[in-house]
């Protein structure tokens, strides 16, 4: 029963890459689309339109992650259908560009 759990999950975690993959370049696809005709519209470009991707993240993603469970550290794979993970301010894993104190904040 072991192996197949693990075949299950391997292989549940090769079709999630393959979408996420799917959906990273149809997001690309759009963010194209959209600054041609943008540009086309304004008879410029989309450099010069100061039109730049700002963020890109998946939402729809399982990730291997460790948390507390039962009072220990346990290695869960985590499926946020819809959402992405939150951090707090100044977490390691969010980009420095993203990061904000909220102490300097009014």
């Amino acid at each position: 029963k072991q192996w197949y759990q693990r075949r299950v999950r391997e292989n549940y975690l090769k079709a999630m890459a393959a979408a996420a993959n799917y959906a990273w370049v149809n997001r690309s696809s759009m963010t194209f689309l959209c600054r041609q005709a943008f540009a086309k519209l304004f008879h410029s470009t989309p450099d010069d339109l100061d039109m730049h991707m700002i963020y890109d993240v998946s939402h729809n993603i399982a990730k291997i992650e460790q948390h507390m469970l039962d009072g220990k550290l346990k290695t869960l794979m985590m499926h946020r259908k819809g959402a992405t993970r939150a951090f707090p301010p100044n977490h390691p894993l969010i980009p420095v560009d993203y990061q904000t104190k909220l102490d300097n904040q009014s």
